[in-house]
């Protein structure tokens, strides 16, 4: 092999690596001196090198265009004090970048070169085709604190760090089957449905079910707890602290629907939990919405097992606050009244007559008279109240003069029943029921009729009230009231709520101390239907409507027709349309509630409240086309609740009422009602 000399590199080659075609170059190249024969670096001074074949280093090339072996040391290395950039160590470092001295003697080290452990790099192990390769992502600290950061340059050791504050992780899987699993222990313990978009959880849920589903294999006739739901909340106040799962709901709404919260199923502490295990007691609870509203709880059981509804401390294995509807037997060991009660029930096994039938010496006449209620009323006669054909009960029959009208109240004579004697009065924790229901032809069942339900009376008479509710009494005939009442009429000063925005929904008035409150309860009255009417007068005098077993709320708000509210600049309205009206004069937050039906002085409908704003603005759905000049007034005539368990305000302490229920009729044909029983009861003491 020739030895390339300066003087032969002048004399012999002129065209060294400047071209590859001269047949002249035969020797081989095997070293490189300078002029004076020593050694020599070569060095190319042109601004490129092109090879036109392959390149071999330490290995004649037999593959791609450059090939390197460099047996046990690293083939390429890129060096500013630690390597920065190598490949090649042999069996141990195929690739490293960063401060690559993860093993002595790398990035130009020798066998005394301290190993740079943990340093800044990244480096990949050749041995993973002997399927035990790695790759490694060191962060300058102890192994296995490396971190990967994606859009983020300050990394937290030992994790995975992507984008900033304000950006998001987005894992895009297959649109498959099993798009996304981790395996542990030789299962699948996660799995993403990406064709169905669910997830499976636990023991190869692969194919999940549903939206979550969780699997676990328990143990036969034991317990095995699948889902652990931990509030870890804790202080020295604990009792009442609550973790909850929370069920929402979309609602339509055109355009926008948005969620709302639907239920709650709550956990929570009886006391206060410490470390004594005789403090930790729990109960578990059942929240509903209603009305929007937040979740009111329905139903609780508690530590030792009782179960309440619409109630929070239950006293018993199972206490309701409320009435009960049962469609199959009820079997008890024994059956307890409550002691502590007056309580007149009356089924109407005998017929009330009038009272002078009832004082009548002949027997066949008084026998036949129930000896708790008599008729009362204009145009009334024994005769017109018969057994119902169709069904239990008593039917009351109007005779047929206008204002005729047929009452059941208990006796007003105290030789022929005790009950006469007993007050029901606002301080006695009075409950009141009924049950009636109305003739099946429209016409005779919501025509020209009224029909009142209720307890009434005039308080100036303590208890020993013979008073009922006229067919010229009106709904402030009493001081003192709680009832029902429908009346078809609206136009005469006698009818039951002159000028009322409507006449063919149920009613509610009670009196406090000669105020009124009346609410539009919205329930269409209907041809044929049963009505079980229920008023409760509680402990702190307020009053709660029932009608077959729904509470309807109560408005708070005092006062009929006129509210004080103005119209504030001229309003035109469109039938159909919703319109924002300015208002003055009474602050309007404190007159009207969304739901109220808006008139004018006579009664005619404006439209239905939709929002009330501000004390200055509300909303409404109009349902009259029509012009209003500024200052107009705004009347209510029957307002309705905030919401359907709003009770009443407090009835006036010391005032008595009487049962009653009565039907009249408004034109010259008789009404008619069936009355199934009335029950009543009130404290002993």
């Amino acid at each position: 092999m020739a030895t390339l000399s300066g003087q032969t590199i002048a004399n012999r080659y002129t065209s060294l690596l400047k071209t590859a075609s001269d047949s002249t170059l035969s020797a081989t190249l095997t070293a490189v001196e300078d002029g004076a024969g020593n050694d020599s670096d070569l060095s190319i001074a042109t601004d490129k090198v092109k090879v036109s074949t392959t390149l071999g280093i330490g290995v004649t090339p037999a593959v791609g265009k450059l090939q390197i072996n460099a047996g046990s040391s690293q083939a390429i290395t890129v060096d500013n004090g630690n390597a920065s950039f190598l490949v090649g160590k042999g069996s141990q470092y195929a690739f490293c970048i960063g401060d690559c001295n993860p093993v002595g003697t790398v990035g130009g080290g020798t066998s005394s070169t301290s190993v740079q452990a943990n340093e800044n790099y990244i480096s990949s192990n050749p041995a993973a085709n002997s399927n035990s390769g790695a790759v490694l992502i060191m962060n300058g600290a102890s192994a296995g604190s490396g971190a990967i950061g994606i859009g983020q340059d300050t990394v937290s050791t030992g994790f995975i760090h992507f984008g900033d504050a304000d950006k998001k992780f987005k894992f895009e899987s297959r649109n498959l089957a099993q798009a996304f699993d981790i395996h542990a222990n030789s299962e699948t313990l996660f799995s993403v449905n990406g064709s169905n978009k669910r997830i499976g959880i636990g023991e190869n849920v692969t194919d999940p079910s549903n939206t979550l589903e969780i699997r676990e294999t328990g143990t036969a006739k034991t317990n095995t707890d699948i889902l652990a739901i931990t509030n870890k909340t804790n202080a020295a106040d604990m009792d009442g602290t609550t973790g909850s799962i929370l069920f929402n709901q979309y609602y339509y709404d055109a355009s926008t629907p948005a969620v709302e919260t639907a239920a709650r199923i709550s956990a929570g502490s009886e006391l206060d939990w410490t470390s004594d295990a005789t403090t930790r007691d729990a109960y578990l609870s059942f929240s509903t919405t209603e009305n929007g509203s937040d979740p009111a709880e329905r139903m609780r059981i508690t530590s030792n097992g009782y179960v309440g509804i619409n109630s929070t401390s239950p006293s018993s294995a199972l206490y309701v606050t409320g009435d009960i509807t049962c469609t199959g037997s009820v079997t008890a060991a024994n059956v307890i009244s409550p002691s502590d009660k007056y309580k007149l029930e009356e089924y109407f096994y005998q017929k009330p007559g009038i009272n002078a039938d009832l004082a009548n010496t002949s027997e066949a006449t008084r026998v036949i008279a129930n000896r708790n209620f008599e008729i009362q009323g204009d145009g009334n006669t024994s005769a017109l109240c018969t057994f119902d054909s169709q069904r239990s009960g008593i039917l009351l029959t109007t005779d047929t003069t206008d204002n005729d009208e047929m009452f059941i109240m208990p006796h007003v004579d105290t030789n022929q029943s005790a009950w006469h004697n007993i007050g029901w009065g606002t301080d006695d924790e009075v409950v009141w029921e009924c049950a009636v229901t109305l003739h099946g032809t429209a016409a005779t069942a919501k025509n020209t009729v009224r029909y009142v339900a209720g307890l009434g009376g005039d308080a100036t008479i303590d208890g020993h009230d013979s008073s009922y509710l006229d067919a010229e009494h009106n709904h402030s005939q009493f001081v003192d009231a709680a009832y029902f009442y429908y009346d078809s009429d609206n136009a005469a000063a006698t009818d039951m709520l002159r000028y009322q925005s409507t006449t063919t929904t149920w009613h509610f008035v009670y009196s406090v101390n000669g105020t009124d409150y009346v609410t539009n309860l919205g329930l269409v009255v209907t041809e044929g239907a049963t009505y079980k009417f229920k008023i409760e007068i509680g402990s702190d005098r307020t009053v709660k409507a029932y009608i077959n077993g729904v509470q309807y709320g109560l408005t708070t708000i005092s006062g009929v027709g006129d509210t004080g509210v103005n119209v504030n600049g001229a309003v035109n309205i469109s039938s159909g349309s919703s319109h924002v009206i300015t208002v003055d004069g009474t602050d309007a937050t404190t007159q009207i509630v969304v739901g109220d039906i808006i008139t004018n002085n006579a009664g005619a409908a404006w439209g239905t409240v939709t929002a009330v704003t501000s004390a200055t603005s509300i909303t409404i759905t109009a349902v009259q086309t029509k012009e209003f000049p500024d200052d107009s007034d705004i009347y209510i005539y029957g307002r309705v609740a905030a919401t359907t368990t709003t009770s009443g305000s407090a009835l006036h302490t010391g005032r008595h009422f009487v049962p009653q229920i009565g039907v009249t009729t408004r034109t010259g044909a008789a009404r008619y009602l069936t009355v199934h029983y009335q029950k009543i009861n009130r404290n002993l003491v």
